[in-house]
């Protein structure tokens, strides 16, 4: 009995209550079989002692078997009362669980492993208020999609599309599954098995999030159609500026026609002008005309100049060469300029190779060059190079009267100059030459730096990176020496479309005691050439003539009539690298106006010397 009572105690409480039951029932046949067996041994042995004994041994089995079986009632009795207990707390526990379910802001569903539904909570419930009242516990899954798709409850994609796409996530159960509703809401669905093989589902609500991010996707094509809106402004703008610029760098070429081809007149007769036998007054008075006209080409040329830095109609050309192609021909060209002023010039040679713009680094040493020469009175001006890294620093130093440190900067800009008791006259310089410096420098890419002390002198220096090929330079060429009668007889032909300048250059020509004839098409001068003996010894033709046609056409066309090749000098405004490359593969000379007289008669003289 005690094994069977241990036993008992290890069952769950159903089973103890059997198991007590089946006890109770063997006691009662054992107590059943003792009083059968007791009233059979009186029957047979009859004596009142054998009956006293029995009867005594029988109360003693039935007050155990009595007390074994309240024991069996009492533990029926605690098992009850436990099965009772675990009742309650189960009952309460689902019902906490039924509240924490209800109490969450997401739709849960719980199916068991046949796919059968368990529960679910009135969220869940709300997504399909058309069918709601027809999901019951016990449903399946896919009746209740089927459910779902027959009353139109998702908008999209179609209810057939869509049950598919549910039943294969379904199966698959990766990710998350997106529904959109028909009354406008988003469904995210996340499931999960159960260790038990069934499914649990969380369905969150995103309408909130899917609006915002259709409103972000609004204000996204609403800034990009914005930015391609600017952008389509900003192209024309570009295209406007582009347009701006080219139509000023046309007015550029075109001022610089125009501007310089009176002033290249003037130039012309004062020249000749200056050639004749004068009076000591009228004399003067050429000379300081002829100062004045300087001013002003020189001012045109700064202005013309910055104009096409500024417009962007100067593209550099790089290249490898060596300093000695820039530096010699400076020594050479400023050596008379630095005697005729009382300065001793010294131009250090350098082998070093360079990588820049040729024309346009010349132009930065040639305007500190020439500064230096400006304010120098009678003192010292070195030009040389120092190796610095990976560069070469080109360096013009002179003992002028310096420069307070706060006007380097202002010494840059347009129209800046020093007032210093050594800047009189025309060595006053216009206050351009610096602020080309500057927009060079910054086209190429070349540090400028400047030391200067006032009372002491300055050093203007540009660094130019190292080049690695040498170029062969051609050698500076020697300015030739004035000869009176070299020109003496020398036949020359001019082509210019304007008459002044034709007049200036036959009154130049014709002090020189050259034979001139002049026309201003070519046209007439295949006219005139016709009726000459001999072809001229020299053709000086205009770049732009009337009605489009150009001088390097027309001296073709001459050179063609002549039947060889004459020596010609094209003369323009232009000073793009474009029409000198022109005019150098139709075999002639360019001389940028306006002319100088000294530069024409050293270029006819080597021409038909």
């Amino acid at each position: 009995m005690a094994g069977i009572q241990t036993r008992s105690w290890t069952l769950d409480p159903a089973d103890r209550i059997a198991e007590l039951e089946r006890e109770n029932a063997k006691l009662q046949r054992i107590n059943k079989v003792l009083m059968d067996r007791v009233e059979r041994s009186m029957d047979f042995q009859g004596g009142a002692f054998s009956l006293f004994q029995t009867a005594i041994v029988l109360e003693q089995k039935i007050r155990e078997r009595t007390l074994e079986l309240e024991r069996a009632l009492h533990k029926l009795e605690d098992s009850n009362r436990d099965l009772a207990r675990a009742k309650e707390l189960a009952d309460t526990m689902r019902t906490r669980l039924f509240e924490a379910i209800e109490s969450v802001n997401e739709g849960f569903a719980l199916f068991d492993s046949s796919d059968r539904l368990v529960l679910c909570n009135r969220k869940y419930l709300s997504y399909w208020p058309s069918v709601s009242g027809r999901i019951q516990a016990g449903i399946r899954f896919n009746d209740l999609v089927a459910m779902v798709a027959a009353a139109g409850a998702v908008s999209e994609p179609p209810p057939d599309v869509w049950l598919r796409e549910r039943m294969e996530h379904r199966h698959d159960l990766k990710g998350v599954f997106l529904n959109r509703l028909s009354d406008g809401r988003w469904i995210q669905v996340n499931e999960r098995r159960t260790r038990d093989g069934g499914i649990v589902g969380v369905y969150t609500d995103i309408t909130v999030i899917k609006h915002e991010e259709e409103r972000r996707r609004e204000s996204e094509q609403a800034e990009k159609s914005a930015l391609m809106t600017l952008n389509d402004q900003l192209q024309q703008a570009k295209s406007q500026a582009d347009q701006a610029n080219l139509s000023k760098t046309r007015f550029i070429a075109a001022a610089s026609h125009d501007l310089l081809q009176p002033l290249n007149a003037a130039r012309l007769f004062v020249s000749a002008l200056a050639d004749l036998e004068q009076p000591a007054a009228n004399a003067e008075l050429v000379d300081n005309i002829d100062l004045a006209l300087a001013s002003v080409e020189d001012l045109l040329s700064a202005l013309l100049d910055i104009s096409k830095l500024d417009a962007g109609a100067v593209t550099p050309e790089v290249s490898d060469f060596p300093l000695r192609g820039i530096l010699a021909p400076l020594a050479t060209e400023y050596a008379a300029v630095a005697a005729e002023r009382g300065i001793d010039l010294k131009v250090v040679g350098s082998g070093a190779v360079v990588r820049s713009d040729m024309r346009l680094l010349r132009r930065i040493v040639q305007n500190f060059l020439s500064n230096a020469l400006r304010y120098v009175q009678g003192g010292r001006v070195v030009v040389g190079c120092r190796r610095t890294g990976d560069g070469i620093r080109i360096e013009v130093w002179d003992n002028g009267p310096g420069i307070p440190r706060d006007k380097i900067t202002e010494i840059f800009q347009e129209f800046r100059r020093l007032d210093t008791p050594v800047t009189k006259g025309r060595d006053r310089g216009m206050g351009l030459g610096l602020a080309i410096v500057d927009r060079v420098a910054r086209m190429l890419g070349h540090p400028i730096t400047v030391r200067s002390e006032p009372g002491r002198g300055s050093v203007f220096a540009v660094t130019v990176p190292r080049g690695t090929e040498r170029r062969a330079v051609r050698p500076a060429s020697v300015a030739a020496r004035p000869m009176t009668n070299r020109l003496a007889g020398t036949s020359v032909l001019v082509l210019d479309n304007e008459p002044a300048v034709v007049a200036g250059m036959e009154a130049l020509l014709r002090g020189w005691a050259c034979d001139v004839v002049s026309a201003t098409n070519g046209d007439e001068a295949l006219a005139l050439l016709s009726g000459m003996p001999q072809p001229p010894d020299l053709l000086i033709a205009d770049y732009h003539l009337d009605d489009g046609a150009l001088g390097v056409n027309e001296v073709a066309r001459l050179r063609a009539a002549c039947g060889r090749i004459l020596p010609a000098v094209i003369v323009t405004a232009n000073r793009t690298p474009e029409l000198a490359d022109e005019a150098k593969a139709a075999g002639c000379l360019v001389l940028n106006k306006p002319v100088k007289p000294a530069q024409l008669r050293a270029v006819m003289s080597g021409l038909v010397g």
